[in-house]
């Protein structure tokens, strides 16, 4: 072997070493450790990052959305219509008239008067998962968020019932992101305070429907025609059909809409959509199954019978419930003073403005009772708008006039018209309620006659001097219409032609400040002025009092009312409009109790009947009688004719009529408009009534006999007056009657033919005993001369000799009995025996009978009544105050 030499190794496959294979491997799992690390930091980051904007965003919510996140149904009431209600006069039941509202009519309705169908269709269609859900539809908020970036739906929506009533109570319509997440949190704070129930009768008060109709009461009212409690199942899906776009959904819509599938029209897409609402109903797959399919297709076959309409819900609504507007869509003038009436007197009470107060009425839900009588007004607003008084005046005015009609035994106003023509508006000008209309004579019962009865300073057998009282401005006062003045008259003619010299005479005696406290205390009128109010300008004087010539003038609604105590045995009740109201809670806010009390004894509401029974029956309003039931009134005009008036009443009910112009004109007119329009709407009413007469105290009237001329108990020489017997029969209150003999009547010798006191040369065959008056009137001129001053012994006296026997006639030698008077060979000319008792005789000299309306001025013209016989006698009298009782018709 050899040795030094090395031997080379074998060659062999080269080994890895184990720490080589090691540091592989640890290579290996730090790089994927390494992009674990970075994944997971990412992902911390990102969960920190989320925590972080969460953690800002709650932090968001609490500080800024949170404080309005809590939503109180108290701090959010809807807009609610307030209702007018009026009293059925059979059963006594409250029944709907009309609303009131502003710009949403809403008639709140609860949950217990909703059909299920009507809820059920709603969460069908709107938000199917209503019942499980908190406020907000994870599922569709998410779809829709998705959605806004697709746009894969066009009507996709996520709003639940929760939100979408939110919305209508807090009014938040932006569409940012803000506005949806407050939303979102408001409605899962809103179900935590209100049950489900709760908020679906909010949310179908809340829903809009077409047309004005806010809420599906004032919706079912004007679609259908009925209350929500009535419609069925197809008329329920109907309803909810709407809420989508009313504009295109709604039946009563005008538009046409362009489909994939030609136009439609918004019905036919309302039925389309009924139907869908009906299929969801009924489809198992929603798990709601509220109906079968069965009914659904029955509701879907329904023909649907709307209440076809031209105008908007505030227009409609009445005519669907009763006729609470006029023929031209606006409201009555009857509701427009009621609003007046319950605004200021809101206004009052609560201490508040009557703007505030009128917002209360027009969206407080306040429930308001009133007195009026559908039938009554309807009747009123027809006369007024289509058979009214169609007159002109010169400058091309057209006539105004308005009524108060008032129930007399409880001075409820049941009816009001404030203009002729019909109404343009809504709160217009009301005449009836305005106080500057003057009355003229009409004011003089409740001023002057029956507050003198009441105190007896006059009775019914109280004789007056129809003759002036005295000069005003260089002119005898006042003057009567039409001109002249008849002498001594009773009390009843005086009414009867409406005398103003009597009325000033009467007044003056009874005292301006009794006759003023008489009416503003016992009657309640409170448009007259007193001295206190203004020292110069106002109401304490016989011209206003006795004639009518106001500061400002009166309402007709005060003129029935108190015209309407005589017709209630002398009890007044104040006029009234509306009985109570209370607010949507059912708390009264207004007790609208009537103030009554005892204005007048019976006695003189008596009198005043029959004296006022005269003026229609032949006095001055001849014309307003109708037959079938008793009427009593009494008339009134200016001096200057620009305003007529007629305050007339029955047993049953009281109604003053105003007309004139808007700016003073003289009224030009044939008859008397007042009457006209008065008996125009009066006679209607009364057509299916009972005849009644206005009742007889049982006791306290007396019936005595009296002188005509003195008032005074009648003496032997009453029958002995040149005109026939001066005795008359009158009814009075008992224990008021004259105590003492009349002294009035003096006998003198009298020629007949020479129609004067017997002179020297009178024969004795030409001269009789008869009775004159004592009585001396002041001169005020010529032209004044009474109708019965030839029979007042002055006046005779003033003739200085008989104009006939001038001188003593010698005896005829043929027939020295009956000696001839060669001038007169007739005799004498002047009528005085064979007649009857009470027959007028034509008087030597005088003039027209005196009176009239108007406060001393000129002739109203037209119809003034049937002229009267000269008193005592005749069968007007005899019919006034005799025991005469009018026919039953």
């Amino acid at each position: 072997m050899e040795h030094g030499r090395r031997e080379l190794p074998e060659e062999r496959t080269p080994r890895r070493n184990s720490g080589q294979h090691q540091s592989t491997k640890r290579k290996k799992r730090k790089r994927g450790f390494g992009i674990g690390f970075i994944l997971f930091t990412i992902l911390l980051i990102g969960v920190l990052t989320c925590g972080m904007i969460a953690g800002i965003f709650m932090q968001y919510v609490k500080t800024t959305l949170s404080p309005s996140l809590n939503v109180d149904t108290n701090d959010y009431t809807m807009d609610e219509s307030s209702i007018i209600y009026y009293q059925d006069k059979d059963s006594g039941e409250w029944i709907e008239l009309q609303t009131l509202h502003d710009k949403e009519n809403r008639i709140m309705k609860k949950y217990a008067d909703f059909p299920e169908e009507l809820w059920q269709a709603a969460v069908a269609i709107e938000d199917q998962r209503f019942f499980q859900h908190n406020g907000v539809d994870w599922r569709r908020t998410i779809g829709a968020t998705v959605n806004m970036f697709t746009h894969a739906s066009n009507t996709y929506g996520g709003s639940t019932i929760t939100q979408q009533l939110l919305k209508n109570l807090t009014g938040d319509n932006e569409g940012t992101v803000k506005r949806k997440v407050t939303e979102i949190f408001r409605a899962l704070e809103f179900e935590k305070k209100y049950s489900k129930e709760t908020i679906l009768e909010m949310y179908l008060n809340a829903i809009y429907l077409g047309k004005g109709c806010y809420g599906v009461q004032t919706a079912a009212q004007y679609y259908f025609g009925k209350d929500v409690e009535e419609l069925d199942l197809a008329e329920c899906a109907c309803l909810i059909a709407i809420t989508n776009n009313p504009s295109m959904y709604g039946p009563f819509s005008t538009i046409t809409v362009k489909t994939k599938n030609g136009d439609k029209t918004p019905r036919e897409l309302n039925k389309q959509r009924q139907e869908l609402i009906l299929d969801k109903m009924a489809d198992e797959k929603t798990g709601l199954c509220f109906i079968t399919q069965e009914e659904a297709d029955a509701a879907k076959a329904e023909e649907l019978h709307f209440v076809e309409r031209t105008t908007t819900a505030d227009k409609a609504l009445a005519e669907s419930v009763n006729d609470g507007q006029t023929a031209s869509g606006y409201q009555s003038w009857f509701v427009d003073q009621v609003r007046t009436d319950v605004t200021n007197d809101l206004a009052e009470a609560l201490g508040i403005s009557t703007s505030e107060a009128e917002w209360k009425i027009l969206h407080g839900g306040c429930k308001i009772y009133t007195t009026i009588d559908p039938e009554i007004q309807a009747i009123a607003e027809d006369v007024y708008e289509n058979d009214y008084v169609d007159v002109t005046s010169g400058t091309g005015q057209k006539l105004k006039s308005a009524i108060t009609i008032v129930d007399v035994t409880n001075g409820n106003v049941v009816a009001m018209v404030g203009d002729m023509r019909p109404k343009q508006g809504d709160m217009l000008f009301n005449y009836a309620t305005d106080p500057s209309q003057q009355c003229g004579s009409a004011i003089k019962p409740v001023s002057v006659y029956a507050p003198a009865l009441d105190a007896n300073v006059i009775t019914p057998a109280t004789i007056f001097d129809n003759y002036p009282v005295r000069m005003l401005n260089d002119n005898p006062w006042p003057r009567n219409t039409p001109s002249g003045y008849s002498g001594m008259v009773t009390l009843s003619t005086a009414i009867a032609k409406s005398i103003n010299t009597v009325a000033v005479r009467t007044v003056e005696k009874l005292g301006v400040d009794n006759s003023f406290r008489f009416m503003t205390e016992n009657l309640g009128f409170t448009t007259l002025v007193s001295a206190e109010e203004d020292a110069v300008y106002n109401d304490l004087n016989s011209s206003s009092l006795g004639m009518g010539g106001l500061t400002y003038g009166v309402t007709t609604e005060e003129m029935a009312a108190a015209y309407a105590a005589f017709a209630n045995d002398g009890v007044y009740n104040s006029p009234r409009l509306y009985v109570k109201v209370t607010d949507n809670k059912g708390e009264v806010l207004l007790d609208n109790e009537a103030e009554t009390h005892v204005a007048m004894k019976e006695t003189t509401a008596y009198f005043m009947n029959k004296f006022l029974q005269g003026v229609v029956s032949s006095g001055t309003a001849t014309s307003a009688s109708f037959g079938g039931m008793a009427i009593a009134g009494k008339t009134g005009t200016t001096s200057t004719n620009y305003d007529q008036y007629f305050v007339g009443y029955t047993p049953y009910y009281s109604a003053a009529v105003w007309t004139g112009y808007r700016n003073n004109e003289k009224i030009v007119y044939s008859g008397k408009p007042a009457i006209t329009m008065w008996k125009k709407v009066m006679s209607r009413i009364h057509e299916d009534l009972e005849y009644k007469s206005f009742s007889k105290p049982s006791s306290g009237i007396t019936t005595i006999r009296v002188c005509a001329d003195s008032g005074m108990l009648p003496g032997e020489n009453c029958n002995l007056d040149l005109r026939g017997s001066r005795v008359i029969s009158v009814e009075i209150a008992t224990g008021t009657g004259p105590t003492e003999v009349c002294t009035m009547h003096e006998l003198r010798d009298y020629c007949t033919e020479g129609q004067c006191l017997a002179g020297e040369f009178c024969p004795e065959e030409s001269v009789e005993q008869h009775a004159f008056l004592n009585y001396t009137r002041e001169n005020f001129g010529e032209n004044v001369v009474a109708d019965d001053n030839a029979y007042l012994i002055s006046t005779l006296e003033a003739i200085e000799a008989c104009p006939v026997h001038t001188e003593a006639i010698e005896p005829d030698p043929e027939d020295p009995e009956f000696p001839v008077d060669p001038e007169n060979p007739g005799g004498g000319t002047l009528p005085v025996t064979g007649e009857e008792p009470g027959t007028p005789v034509t008087p030597p000299s005088g003039g027209d009978t005196g009176g009239g309306d108007h406060g001393g001025g000129t002739s109203s013209g037209g119809d003034t009544g049937t002229a009267e016989p000269t008193e005592p006698g005749g069968n007007w009298y005899d019919s006034l105050w005799g025991n005469h009782v009018p026919a039953e018709p």
